[in-house]
């Protein structure tokens, strides 16, 4: 009997575990985004700055914008960014197209001094330079893929589609053209805090977490209501990351 008892008690220990146990959301591009209609559109300016040892290195201001786009009479989303650096060889602009409902990559152009201007065009399992982009400094570009990716270039718009609740967790892969391989990364709801603006309003903001494969350990706050981005804080060696919305 005592026996029998232990058994049971250990098969309703596995079945409780395994009932609380998260399951990994896999989001591969292509899927809907259930909470689509809740994507902010408009325009909202961020403020970045990078820091070591508590010293401010940098700071830098990025507009960016989103909104419904229709070209040929195909649907898109368009996105785009402008940052001002300091410098003129870093500061720059980026436009994006990509398909409503999915995100599914497009058009890429990207424009900076530094780097001329780099543009893309993803053809499912292909990203190659774009050939009808003037002077496109990436006219050769040619890469293979194993599947399709998203974009670094939107990821904190990416994530605010993400059903966030407590423990959520999600892997998604996404690629940032010439940069680093693709891959996927996993991203977790590890908490909740509420935060205060200056002018004493009070938001109520889910933190996202990801480490970017082990190398840069960042946090990201969200409001609850809307899935809004507020600021991030990340680590990469010795540098600390900030980017904060300015209301």
């Amino acid at each position: 009997m005592k026996k029998t008892t232990q058994i049971l008690i250990l098969i309703s220990m596995i079945f409780s575990w395994q009932l609380n146990a998260q399951v990994v959301d896999t989001i591969r591009v292509g899927d809907h985004f259930k909470m689509i209609n809740q994507l902010e559109m408009g325009t909202t300016k961020d403020i970045i700055f990078t820091e070591v040892a508590g010293v401010v290195r940098s700071v830098s201001l990025k507009t960016k914008s989103t909104e419904k786009v229709n070209i040929n009479g195909i649907d898109y989303l368009a996105f785009r960014h402008s940052w001002t650096t300091g410098s003129p060889e870093t500061s720059g602009d980026f436009y994006y197209l990509c398909e409503p409902e999915t995100l599914k990559p497009v058009q890429h152009i990207r424009n900076t001094k530094q780097n001329g201007k780099e543009a893309f065009s993803f053809q499912g399992m292909k990203i190659v330079g774009l050939d009808s982009a003037k002077d496109n400094s990436k006219q050769d570009f040619s890469l293979e893929l194993t599947e399709p990716t998203y974009n670094w270039e939107i990821d904190l718009e990416t994530y605010s589609l993400l059903p966030m609740k407590m423990g959520y967790e999600a892997v998604m892969n996404f690629y940032h053209p010439r940069g680093t391989a693709p891959n996927f990364y996993r991203l977790k709801i590890i908490g909740d805090e509420k935060l205060m603006l200056p002018d004493g309003r009070e938001l109520d903001c889910w933190i996202l977490f990801t480490d970017y494969g082990g190398t840069q350990p960042t946090k990201f706050w969200y409001t609850k209501t809307n899935q809004n981005f507020i600021k991030m804080k990340g680590k990469y060696k010795q540098l600390t990351i900030r980017k904060e919305r300015i209301f």
